[in-house]
């Protein structure tokens, strides 16, 4: 047997397991890309967010785990 038969190869019963974005997170996200679209001169670099995201993590304001990686943040 090659494997490819068995149950935990099987991919279709772990749809969602993955991590995602929460909610507060997504829309301080969308804030920031918002706002470089509504005036060029405040364009945030994906750097320049996960700065402000893990500045809002030493504030309290979110969790660390919350915080997506800086290529999460660039896709």
């Amino acid at each position: 047997m090659t494997g490819w038969a068995l149950k935990e190869k099987q991919k279709y019963e772990k749809k969602g397991t993955r991590k995602r974005i929460s909610k507060q997170v997504r829309r301080i996200l969308e804030g920031y890309f918002l706002a470089g679209n509504a005036n060029k001169s405040d364009c945030y670099t994906v750097q320049d967010m996960y700065k402000s995201l893990q500045q809002r993590v030493l504030e309290g304001d979110i969790e660390a785990e919350a915080v997506p990686k800086v290529s999460t943040i660039q896709n």
